[in-house]
C-alpha cells in the first residue's frame, strides 16, 4: 500500500496518522482539511474531557487506553496536553442509582476504578451541594422536577486534557519525522469520494482536484455522513452519522472556598461542568436540538434552564454568569442515531474505503485507542491492542448487532 488518503484534521485523523506510522506504515500519507488550520472543528470545541467510565466493553478498552496514552504524552510526543485526573462526579435519582449499582461489578472486573458515593459525601467533592430538594421552592421544582440524590459515582482517573494540542501535536510530530512521507493539504474540502463498481479510487475536492490513494480513511467527524450520501447513491452503503450542536459556556466561578478543586461534575438534567483556569465550562446536550450544521451559541439556554439546576443544587451558582459573548460557542457531536457509537473499520460495500467516525461526543476521550486500532487493522489485518473494536465495524447495522451506550452525556 503506497498511498492512503485521510479526510479529516481533527484528533481522531491525527491519532491515525500518527499510529500508522508508529506501526510500521512506509508509504506516504495525505491528509485533507477543509478549514485553513488543523483541529479547529469538533476537537477544539469539545469540552476538553475524559472518562473511562461507560456501560459497553469497547468503549472502557478505548478509553482507558487512551487515558494511558494521554498520561504519557509529554514523554512519548514531547509535549504538555494539560492532562489532569481531577475525576468525574456523576450524580444520581433512585432508581438510575440501582442501575449504576449493578454496573459496579462490571466496572471493578475490568480494571475501572470507582466508588460509590453517599448523598451526604457528596459535598466532600463539591462545596456547597444539597443532595435534597427541601429548599427548593415548590413552584420553581414544577418546573424542574428535580428528585432528591440517591447517591453519586466517582471516577478518579477521570479527567480533563487539551485535545487541540494533542491533536496538533500528532500532526506535528509525524510530519517533522516523516517530512517526504507526509502531506497536510490545508483549505481542502472533499467534495465526494471516488469510487468504481464499488471500488475506493480516491478522492474529488470542490476546486476540482482529483487525488487519488490506495486506501481513503473517513475520519471527518460530523460531516461523514453526509459526505458518503454524496459520494454513494446506494443508502445501503450510508453511514447513520449527522451532525448535532453541543453549546457549551464559560462561566464566572462561584465564591465558595475549594470550588476551583471539583471533579468535572454532572447534576440534575444532564448539566456538567468543570474548573477550567479560574472559570467553570458549563454544557448540557439539549434533546430537542434538532441535526444540522449549526454552531450558534444561544445565552437563554445556559441562563434559563441550566443554570437554575446549578443553583438549585449549590447556592451561590446563580451568580456564575457568561463571561463575555465571546466565551460561549457551539460545536458538533458526529451523533450516530443508531447506537450512539462510533464505527470503526472496513466499509463492507466499499472496498479500500475505512471508516473512523461517529463517536457521538467520545471521540477525543478514545483517539489514541482509535489511531492504534486503526493502524493495526489496516497494517497487520486485525486488532491487537484492542480486540473489541470488532464491534464497532460498519455490518453491525445491516446485522442487527448494535452495540448501545448508555452512558452519554
Amino acid at each position: 500500500m503506497d498511498k492512503i488518503i485521510i479526510i479529516g484534521g481533527g484528533i481522531i485523523g491525527g491519532s491515525i496518522l500518527y499510529h500508522l506510522y508508529r506501526e510500521g506504515y512506509q508509504g506516504k500519507v495525505v491528509v485533507l482539511e477543509k478549514k485553513s488550520q488543523l483541529s479547529q472543528e469538533s476537537t477544539s470545541l469539545s469540552a476538553g474531557a475524559f472518562r473511562n467510565i461507560w456501560s459497553t466493553k469497547v468503549n472502557l478498552k478505548l478509553t482507558n487506553y487512551s487515558i494511558n496514552a494521554y498520561k504519557n504524552f509529554h514523554e512519548e510526543l514531547g509535549t504538555n496536553i494539560g492532562f489532569e485526573q481531577i475525576g468525574y462526579l456523576f450524580t444520581y435519582y433512585e432508581e438510575e442509582f440501582k442501575g449504576i449499582k449493578d454496573f459496579k461489578h462490571f466496572w471493578d472486573e475490568n480494571g475501572v476504578r470507582t466508588e460509590l458515593i453517599k448523598p451526604e459525601e457528596i459535598k466532600n467533592f463539591v462545596p456547597g451541594y444539597i443532595p435534597t430538594i427541601d429548599h427548593i421552592d415548590q413552584e420553581v421544582n414544577e418546573v424542574l422536577n428535580m428528585k432528591p440524590i440517591a447517591g453519586g459515582l466517582f471516577g478518579p482517573d477521570c479527567g480533563v486534557f487539551n485535545p487541540t494540542t494533542a491533536s496538533n501535536r500528532y500532526f506535528e510530530y509525524t510530519k517533522e519525522k516523516y517530512p517526504q512521507k507526509v502531506e497536510i493539504k490545508l483549505n481542502s474540502e472533499v467534495k465526494k469520494i471516488i469510487f468504481n463498481n464499488d471500488e475506493t479510487l480516491g478522492v474529488e475536492l470542490v476546486d476540482g482536484t482529483i487525488i487519488e490513494g490506495d486506501l481513503v480513511i473517513l475520519s471527518a467527524g460530523a460531516f461523514s455522513g453526509d459526505l458518503l450520501k454524496k459520494s454513494v447513491e446506494n443508502e445501503d452503503y450510508h453511514i447513520p452519522v449527522v451532525p448535532w450542536k453541543r453549546m457549551l459556556f464559560t462561566v464566572k466561578m462561584p465564591n465558595i472556598e475549594g470550588f476551583e478543586k471539583i471533579p468535572m461534575t454532572i447534576i440534575d438534567n444532564g448539566v456538567y461542568f468543570h474548573p477550567e483556569k479560574g472559570n467553570l465550562i458549563v454544557g448540557r446536550a439539549d434533546p430537542k436540538q434538532p441535526f444540522g450544521y449549526d454552531y450558534t451559541p444561544d445565552p437563554k439556554y445556559y441562563e434559563e434552564e441550566m443554570n437554575y439546576y446549578m443553583a438549585a443544587r449549590i447556592p451561590g451558582m446563580e451568580y456564575c454568569r457568561i463571561i463575555s459573548p465571546q466565551s460561549m460557542w457551539g460545536g458538533l457531536y458526529e451523533h450516530n442515531t443508531k447506537d450512539k457509537n462510533g464505527i470503526i473499520g472496513f466499509h463492507s460495500n466499499l472496498k479500500n474505503l475505512f471508516l473512523a467516525t461517529g463517536f457521538s461526543g467520545h471521540g477525543v476521550m478514545e483517539a489514541p485507542g482509535v489511531g492504534i486500532s486503526v493502524a493495526e487493522k489496516i497494517l497487520k489485518g486485525e486488532y491487537i491492542t484492542i480486540k473489541d473494536v470488532e464491534d464497532l465495524k460498519f455490518e453491525r447495522f445491516k446485522n442487527n448487532q448494535l452495540i448501545k451506550e448508555t452512558i452519554v452525556i
